[in-house]
């Protein structure tokens, strides 16, 4: 088990894209050990939340990941509920696949939440599904199939919606003190893929502005409905509604028609090729929309990610490195926009998803073997370092080009940079938002640091997420002059294309050699 945990060595370039440590060798900074990751136990709190999607249609096997997941300091989890498997029998509920990844979860320190969905055979019956069941011996290579996806009781007529409202009241009842968070649904502006009738997508016949028009007011209708009888059954239940595109038709419609009143969260996805792009943006669009005014709402980033092997309609460059850089910035992006959870898609790569039978590969971990890929590492690291953080605004962290240097992106951004606090303790990251597909060298800049007190740092230190190398900083290289009134400034400073973080070195555990 300690084997399976161990991270690659960062002499091991291929893991890495060819890509050495970034802070070895640089002026002024010393290694000074490894971080000790924390597990989900030692974390009271944190957005650090990854997906553990498409169990309801046997995609892989959970259980050899309980335990990674835990010494992840992994905090949240979002599990597809999959009506299609917990109903056999019309009337008839049996929990227990869900009872297990539950309580295994509940367990380990770690919190599901619940995406309810999707059809049903004997509720939303579409006989072309019928027929590929019929064919293939009960479990068709098509993972949409599989699961009924997308098939939307709404459109099945008063009985399929009293059908589908008594699944989330026996549910609700059923998980009562286990799990209190329920998400409506997934994705339901991708209307070709997630939001059906009868296989097809609803409202054909209407042009596509319209269409967008009255799916976004229909399931506003749905969620309403669903909130109502989970509410019903378990008072306290926190109610998710959920949309993929942050910035559409959708949600301005939602917000015009009140989405906001019948839920107490409202999560979106961003999968966005370069986290930083638009995101700042993005977010305030949608929570402009729907805001509504009195009333407390949470905002959740629920579904991102980047897939390790090109997939079904990709086109981005693909590997382990290009997606631990991901999860690095998504985290740290969704914590700055004020994301109270941030999930990562997805745990494991899954067995046949797609409708012809092919695997996807978004998992932090293979699937066959069950191996870490170097996401895993990267999401450890980001859930230690963010654990407990709170957002502040009394301090700061910038960066200055200094000797020459340049940085080649042609975005109109130089740096991101994020500061927070840990039980008090500082923490600042800074880097380079370059797309992530490319691969930047350090580039030495001189940075200043303000914050309360001028920031005068006992034992400052840098960590690098992605390897778990911690450095120390030479007082050489830290001065306060007067020009600076009162800031930190260190230079020269490396700052690479993911986030490096400099804290104090009370604030962090060291692994024992």
């Amino acid at each position: 088990m300690e084997q399976f945990f161990r991270l690659p060595d960062s002499d091991d370039l291929n893991r890495y894209d060819n890509n050495p440590a970034p802070l070895d060798q640089q002026f002024g900074i010393r290694p000074l050990g490894t971080l000790k990751p924390l597990s989900s136990h030692d974390i009271a709190g944190s957005i650090a939340g990854i997906g553990m999607e498409t169990l309801d249609r046997d995609t892989y096997d959970p259980a050899p990941l309980y335990d990674p997941l835990c010494a992840a300091g992994c905090k949240w989890v979002r599990l597809q509920t999959g009506w299609i498997k917990c109903e056999k029998t019309a009337g008839v509920y049996d929990f227990a696949w869900l009872d297990a990844i539950v309580d295994n979860l509940l367990r380990r320190g770690i919190q599901p939440w619940f995406s309810t969905g999707f059809g049903h055979p004997i509720h939303t019956p579409v006989p072309a599904y019928e027929e590929l069941f019929r064919q293939s011996g009960n479990s068709p290579a098509n993972g949409m199939v599989r699961g009924y996806v997308g098939e939307v009781p709404l459109y099945h007529g008063p009985r399929a919606m009293a059908a589908w409202k008594n699944y989330l009241a026996a549910m609700a009842e059923h998980f009562a003190g286990r799990v209190r968070h329920y998400e409506i649904w997934n994705e339901p502006d991708v209307h070709r893929v997630f939001w059906r009738h009868l296989g097809q997508p609803v409202h054909a016949d209407l042009k596509e502005e319209l269409r967008r028009i009255r799916i976004a007011e229909d399931y506003v209708d749905f969620v309403k409905e669903s909130a109502e009888a989970l509410r019903k059954t378990l008072p306290q239940v926190k109610v998710i509604a959920t949309i993929s595109h942050p910035v559409s038709d959708h949600v301005r419609v939602a917000g015009i028609r009140r989405l906001a009143d019948w839920v107490d969260i409202i999560s979106y996805h961003n999968y966005a090729n370069t986290p930083e792009a638009e995101n700042c943006d993005k977010v305030a669009f949608f929570r402009s929309h729907l805001t509504v005014p009195g009333k407390t709402t949470e905002f959740w980033q629920g579904e991102a990610g980047r897939a390790t092997r090109p997939h079904h309609g990709g086109c981005y460059i693909t590997s382990e490195y290009v997606q631990a850089k991901y999860i690095l910035r998504r985290l740290l992006c969704d914590f700055q926009t004020g994301m109270k959870v941030s999930s990562i898609f997805t745990a494991s790569d899954l067995r046949s998803y797609y409708p012809d039978g092919a695997d996807q590969e978004f998992g932090i971990f293979k699937a066959d073997p069950v191996r870490p890929k170097l996401g895993f590492f990267a999401f450890q690291a980001m859930a230690t370092l963010l654990a407990e953080a709170e957002p502040t605004s009394r301090m700061m962290i910038s960066g200055n080009l200094i000797n020459g240097n340049m940085a080649g992106s042609r975005l109109n951004y130089q740096f991101n940079s994020v500061a927070f606090l840990r039980h008090e303790v500082p923490v600042f990251a800074l880097y380079l938002p370059e797309s992530i597909e490319i691969s930047v060298p350090p580039i030495r800049c001189e940075v200043k640091v303000s914050g309360e007190l001028g920031c005068r740092f006992r034992e400052p230190v840098l960590i690098d997420p992605l390897r778990h190398k911690v450095y120390a900083i030479d007082r050489e290289i830290v001065k306060y002059p007067d020009w600076a009134y009162g800031s930190a400034i260190i230079a020269p400073y490396p700052v690479t294309d993911y986030p490096i973080f400099m804290t104090e070195r009370s604030a962090i555990e060291l692994e024992r050699a």
